[in-house]
């Protein structure tokens, strides 16, 4: 065991926009040196100001980032070809920009199955889907990171959520910069070994989520009033001592993002740091 490993933890960006946004993000840049930026609503349309502040941010302080995918409902598998590759497009500018912010990881939900309708060519559109956006991210340098999904409705397939279908994925895309964001929130929630997952993965998980919660989603809504809470770690009945225990053992040297609240992620970082 490596005593003087140190996981490299980031944050997961300010969800406002404007001066808000700047000033949460000022904020986060004291606490950490890396922090994701997500591109979902509000910050799929009119953030050219913040994209700027970013770089100047990053320019005066250092400041890293990775970025977060646009999810659409699924539609890079629409059997709609004109919805699927205005899906590609949107998702080609969200690699521009990682590229532009020096991000070398762009995070991507899988495809989802919209109403729960289980139609094998979506499969064959989503494999031909990542392979694309990987061929694109690997001509800017940046990794792709599918994500593991969070098993709480039936819009989440199990392919989207299980640890054992999310390699076959990886194997059938079958590129060096396509790998896994291993998020343990989400894991928990969907019952999947996620140590056996660290141990099996371990040099394909490019990109880590952290956050908390109580296990099956059911056991999350009757509590928290929401099936994937992700609570602050700690809050939770999630392992992190053996969880930075086995990072540590395979000497994971991607990020360890707390996916949590801005007023958490400094707590977040004292607790993670003590175990």
């Amino acid at each position: 065991m490596n005593n003087d490993y140190k996981l490299k933890i980031s944050a997961k960006g300010s969800r406002k926009i404007g001066q808000d946004f700047m000033k949460e993000t000022n904020c986060l840049a004291g606490i950490v040196d890396c922090i994701e930026i997500d591109f979902n609503f509000p910050h799929d349309s009119d953030f050219d100001a913040e994209i700027d502040f970013l770089k100047k941010l990053s320019t005066e302080k250092g400041t890293k980032y990775t970025v977060h995918a646009q999810y659409l409902n699924g539609s890079i598998n629409d059997f709609n070809q004109a919805v699927r590759q205005a899906t590609i497009e949107e998702l080609f500018k969200n690699i521009d920009i990682a590229n532009e912010l020096g991000s070398d990881i762009v995070v991507l939900h899988p495809a989802l199955e919209p109403y729960g309708l289980k139609v094998e060519k979506r499969i064959d559109l989503e494999i031909e889907a990542y392979k694309t956006l990987a061929d694109y991210a690997l001509s800017k340098q940046i990794k792709i990171g599918l994500e593991n999904e969070a098993q709480t409705c039936f819009w989440f397939p199990d392919r989207a959520c299980k640890f054992e279908l999310l390699e076959r994925t990886l194997d059938i895309v079958d590129r060096p910069n396509f790998g896994l964001t291993l998020d343990f929130g989400h894991a928990s929630v969907s019952g999947e070994d996620y140590i056996n997952a660290v141990k099996n993965l371990s040099s394909r998980i490019f990109h880590i989520h952290a956050h908390d919660n109580i296990g099956k989603a059911e056991n999350n809504t009757e509590k928290f009033n929401r099936a994937d809470p992700h609570l602050a770690v700690g809050s939770g009945s999630i392992n992190w001592k053996e969880i930075v225990d086995i990072l540590r053992n395979i000497n994971y040297q991607g990020y360890f993002e707390l996916e949590n609240e801005v007023r958490e992620i400094e707590a977040g970082v004292k607790y993670i740091y003590q175990l």
